[in-house]
Order: structure tokens, then sequence, then C-alpha cells
């Protein structure tokens, strides 16, 4: 799978990087790959047990945490099984929930290879 990061979300955050503080840019990554993982086995756990609220809570924080790095396609995917964990649509949660951790990989990846760029 083909996973790409908008660039022009990391260039918004890296516009309010402020002289002489530690990168910005690099932080919010770094905080994006560290938590996201706990969001993810949350939500993927919750799908194995059949909560729906849980489902819904996890996948729309960690919908919004992909947009602002960038990460589109995981943020879409997100936004379907919130959606589908709305309506109780166990059956689509599940369907949606098994590409998610590949799409999460991906991006983490694509992720890494723009800021090696940077650097």
């Amino acid at each position: 799978m083909s996973v790409s990061i908008d660039e022009n979300a990391l260039k918004v955050i890296d516009a309010l990087q402020r002289p002489g503080n530690p990168d910005l840019l690099v932080r919010i990554v770094a905080r994006f790959k560290t938590e996201s993982p706990i969001l993810l086995k949350s939500m993927l756990d919750s799908v194995e047990s059949m909560d729906m609220e849980a489902v819904r809570v996890a996948a729309h924080t960690l919908k919004s945490s992909s947009a602002y790095v960038g990460a589109h396609q995981l943020s879409g995917r997100c936004k379907e099984l919130e959606r589908a964990a709305h309506d109780q649509n166990f059956p689509a949660c599940i369907a949606l929930s098994d590409s998610v951790e590949d799409i999460f990989m991906d991006s983490c990846a694509a992720l890494d290879q723009l800021m090696s760029k940077a650097a």
C-alpha cells in the first residue's frame, strides 16, 4: 500500500516554530508516533470486544491527530471507523479495522522518510 503524507500539513506545523525553542515539528511527529499506537491498540481491542463507543472515541481521536500530521489516508480510515461505530455497524468496523494497522505503519514510515529528508 502506498501512503503519502501531506507535506503542507507539516509546513503548517513548522511555521509555528519559534526561534530558540525545541523543534516543534520533531516533537509533534514523535508524539504522534508514540501516542497513536496506544489509540490504535485501544481501537482494535474495542472492535474485538464489540465496544462501539470505545471504537468511536479512539477512531475520532486518531482521525484528528492523523490529519494534523498530514496522514490523510489514516485519518480517512479512522473517519470511516468512527462513523461505523457511531452507527453500531459492527461488520463494517471489523472490515475497516482489518487494514488500519497497515495504513498506520505505512504512514509512520512515510513520516520518517520526510523527517529524515528535512534533517
